[in-house]
């Protein structure tokens, strides 16, 4: 053999073996994608079950409106508690939208992990008016069913103490959902290197 032959075998080889390499990182690209894709999935459809669970509340309250129930608190409990719906349905679809246009598989990572970035901002926005949100609706429920309660101590407890658990529980809701999205960006940066 020549040394020609030899070179034209061995760039012949070497092209088949960077066609392998591609092959295997894009392999490797996609499996590695389904589970940060599947995550990304979930929260989407998160974002539009909370818009589905908001209807359920006018339902439980649905006794309470009643018109010989129809007062000043009555109404304005209807206008706290629909300005909190409203905020809600708002920026929950604003996280369905900021989620939709996440395709791991077609986006470069960069691109998908800047929208991971911009999601992680609304939610944090969504948190700073936790502490106005959550009081807001509280009241405005309580107003709304104002003339079914007798109110003493123990239901005053009561009332306190299920604000408090509603707002922990809110508050460590938050916090995981943070590290759940801390936990996919950190994902999807590392599929980078898998990227040609």
């Amino acid at each position: 053999m020549e040394i020609g032959e030899l070179k034209t075998i061995w760039q012949q080889y070497d092209l088949k073996l960077n066609n392998l390499e591609k092959l295997n990182k894009k392999l490797v690209l996609e499996t590695l994608s389904r589970k940060p894709q599947s995550k990304i999935n979930w929260m989407r459809y998160r974002s539009i079950y909370v818009l589905f669970m908001i209807p359920i509340l006018i339902v439980v309250l649905y006794p309470y409106i009643k018109i010989e129930y129809i007062d000043w608190k009555m109404i304005i409990g209807c206008i706290l508690s629909l300005s909190v719906v409203i905020n809600w349905a708002y920026i929950y679809l604003e996280n369905f939208g900021a989620l939709k246009g996440i395709n791991l598989a077609k986006d470069p990572i960069i691109e998908s992990a800047q929208k991971i970035t911009d999601y992680k901002s609304i939610f944090n926005r969504r948190q700073k008016f936790v502490w106005i949100t959550y009081p807001v609706l509280f009241a405005g429920i309580l107003l709304i069913t104002w003339n079914a309660y007798t109110f003493n101590t123990k239901t005053i407890l009561f009332m306190a103490g299920l604000f408090i658990f509603a707002l922990l529980l809110g508050i460590k809701q938050f916090k995981e959902q943070k590290q759940r999205i801390d936990r996919l960006e950190k994902e999807i940066l590392e599929l980078n290197e898998y990227k040609d």
